[in-house]
C-alpha cells in the first residue's frame, strides 16, 4: 500500500560541525527568542534554514543561498549511496528516560482521500503558504513529516533495535538534554525488510500535516509545469518522513490542556454541567489530574481549575458514556465521539462559553499547555480565567479516526519529543 524508498541524504559532516550545535526543533514549536538563540548557536544551525532571517519573501532566498553555501563549505555532504536513516531519540519525560526509534525514508505522496497517507488533524492556510515558499526556494525537505505504520510481527522494531547497537554516524544532545543518534542503513536485506513492512501498511501522519500538504501542493505544481514529461517517479512525488511502528513503546503523546479566557464565568456552572457530569470538588490540581489519568480509558473525565475562584479544583466525570455520545454532533464516527478534546469542546466549551471549533482555531480565547503546573499557575496568576485538564489522545484513537475518514480538531495531539531538524535533509533531486 505504502511506497517508501531509500535516498541519498544531505547530512552534516561531524568532522566539521558539532551535532549539539546544528540540530533544531521543527519550525512550528519555537518562538522568536528560541529562533534567535538557535541562530546564535552556530552559523550552520538548521534553524537558519527552517526559520530563515530576512524580510518578506527575501528570507526564502536567503535560506536557499545558505543551504548551498553549507554544501560548498563542506559542512554538509551528499551521500553517494541511497540509504534509510535509523534515528534514535532519548528524552526525559516526567523524570523517566524514554527511548524511541524510527527511520527516515522518502515516502510517496498521496491525497488523503486515497486512504494510504492519512492525516489526523486539519491544517490552516498560513503555515502551508510559508512552507511552500521555502520548498520552492530550497528544493529540499528541511524537516521531516512523522508517520506511524503497522508492524504486527515487530520485524521493523526488532531490526531498528539491532541497528541501534552499532556505532552511530551522528550524535547530538539538544538544549533540553534529549539525545539524538543516527545510522545510515545501506545493506540490501535491511533496506528490504523496512520497505516490505511499510508496504503492507498504510501510514497515519502523527506530526507534520502542514509539511505534507505543502509537499503535495509542490508536487502538483511541478507536475503541471512538466506536463506530459511527468513520469510520477520524480523526487517531488515523495516527502521526507520519519517512520515509526505504531506500537513503539517510545511513541509518547502528551495531553494538551485548555486555558480559557471567559470573563465573567457563566453563572451556575456546576448546575449546568451536572446534567452530563458528576461534579466533585477536590483539594488540589495534582489529585484531580491523578483522577483524570485513572479514567484514561473511560468514563470521560476532566479536571476544572478556577470554576469557583482561582484556587478551586473540580472533577467532572461522565454520568453515562451513552449520554455523552448522544450530546455529540450527529454524523461523526464513534471514534470521533470518544475524543476527550472534542467532547470537551462540544459538551462544555461551546454550550457554556460559546467556544466552538472555529474559535478554537483562531486561538484568541483558548491557549494550550502540556503542563498541569502551568495550567494551575495560569489560573491562580490570572493569565486565564479557567482551565480544563484532559487526557492525552492515544495512538489507536488517531488511527481509528483516520480509518473513519475523519480528522481531529487542531491541538488534539502533542507527540513528544518532536523529530529534530538537521539529522538529514532530503534534496529533491536524484
Amino acid at each position: 500500500m505504502t511506497e517508501i524508498r531509500p535516498f541519498r541524504g544531505l547530512r552534516y559532516d561531524p568532522r566539521r560541525v558539532r551535532g549539539d550545535d546544528v540540530i533544531a526543533p521543527p519550525y512550528d514549536v519555537v518562538g522568536a527568542e528560541a529562533v534567535a538563540a538557535l541562530h546564535a548557536r552556530s552559523p550552520y544551525n538548521a534553524s537558519h534554514i527552517e526559520n530563515p532571517s530576512g524580510d518578506g519573501d527575501a528570507k526564502y532566498g536567503n535560506a536557499a543561498a545558505m543551504l548551498a553555501k553549507w554544501h560548498e563549505d563542506g559542512a554538509l555532504t551528499r551521500d553517494t549511496r541511497t540509504a534509510y536513516y535509523v534515528y534514535e531519540q532519548r528524552a526525559r519525560i516526567e523524570g523517566t528516560w524514554v527511548t524511541r526509534r524510527a527511520f527516515f525514508a522518502r515516502c510517496r505522496l498521496h491525497r488523503p482521500e486515497e486512504g494510504i497517507l492519512r492525516p489526523h488533524e486539519a491544517t490552516i492556510a498560513g503555515p502551508r503558504a510559508d512552507r511552500l515558499a521555502l520548498i520552492r526556494a530550497t528544493r529540499t525537505n528541511i524537516s521531516p513529516v512523522f508517520g506511524m505504520f503497522l508492524d504486527p510481527q515487530q520485524a521493523a522494531r526488532t531490526l531498528l533495535t539491532e541497528i541501534a547497537k552499532r556505532e552511530p554516524a551522528f550524535e547530538a544532545t539538544d538544549a533540553l538534554g534529549d539525545r539524538h543518534r543516527l545510522w545510515a542503513v545501506t545493506a540490501a536485506a535491511e533496506v528490504g525488510t523496512l520497505t516490505q513492512v511499510v508496504a503492507a501498511s498504510n501510514v497515519t501522519i502523527a506530526d507534520g500535516h502542514h509539511r505534507t500538504h505543502t509537499a503535495l501542493d509542490y508536487r502538483d505544481e511541478c507536475a503541471a509545469k512538466a506536463g506530459k514529461r511527468w513520469t510520477g517517479n520524480e523526487p517531488e512525488n515523495f516527502v521526507l518522513m520519519g517512520m515509526i511502528p505504531q506500537d513503539d513503546p517510545g511513541l509518547v503523546i502528551l495531553p494538551i490542556h485548555r486555558l480559557v479566557q471567559a470573563k465573567p464565568l457563566p453563572a451556575s456552572m456546576a448546575d449546568r454541567l451536572s446534567a452530563l457530569y458528576r461534579v466533585e470538588r477536590l483539594a488540589n490540581a495534582d489529585e484531580a489530574w491523578a483522577r483524570v489519568r485513572a479514567n484514561a480509558l473511560g468514563p470521560t473525565t476532566f479536571a476544572v481549575l478556577g470554576m469557583e475562584g482561582p484556587h478551586s479544583v473540580h472533577l467532572l466525570t461522565a454520568r453515562s458514556q451513552e449520554a455523552v455520545d448522544n450530546a455529540m454532533p450527529v454524523g461523526i464516527s464513534q471514534p470521533s465521539k470518544r475524543l476527550d478534546a472534542l467532547i470537551l469542546t462540544e459538551t462544555v466549551l461551546t454550550p457554556l462559553f460559546g467556544i466552538d471549533r472555529t474559535v478554537m482555531t483562531r486561538g484568541d480565547r483558548v491557549a494550550f499547555t502540556e503542563s498541569v503546573e502551568e495550567a494551575r499557575e495560569a489560573v491562580e496568576g490570572g493569565s486565564c480565567d479557567i482551565a480544563f485538564l484532559i487526557n492525552a489522545t492515544r495512538a489507536q484513537q488517531i488511527t481509528d479516526v483516520a480509518d473513519a475518514g475523519e480528522v481531529m480538531p487542531q491541538k488534539t495531539t502533542y507527540f513528544y519529543p518532536k523529530l529534530a531538524t538537521g539529522l538529514v535533509y532530503n534534496p529533491l533531486e536524484d
